[in-house]
């Protein structure tokens, strides 16, 4: 008997929509942790910058491996649905007079 109602995902279809990846991770998250290990280690040089900047990848490797584009949906959110001043007065957000 046919699978009817069954979703199906393409291969080709995935791989064409996910966004580019270096390492396992995103394009922005790689260069993001790239240029904060550069100049953690210029700041403090020792090989302890590099452990933590695996560290820092391994977590984006992680969270990349569910929902990749992870760091362009909070830089968005951050963006867009940020707390104005007047909040407490109207209990939620609204425009924002100042």
């Amino acid at each position: 008997m046919a699978d009817t109602g069954s979703v199906s995902t393409d291969p080709l279809f995935v791989g064409l929509t996910r966004p580019t990846m270096i390492f396992g991770v995103s394009f922005k998250f790689f260069f993001l942790n790239f240029f904060v290990a550069i100049l953690s280690y210029i700041n403090s040089p020792g090989l302890k910058v590099l452990f933590i900047a695996a560290g820092a990848h391994l977590v984006g490797y992680i969270i990349c491996f569910k929902e990749p584009l992870f760091l362009e949906i909070y830089l968005k959110k951050g963006e867009k649905c940020t707390r104005c001043k007047n909040k407490s007065y109207y209990g939620a957000n609204s425009y924002d007079p100042y």
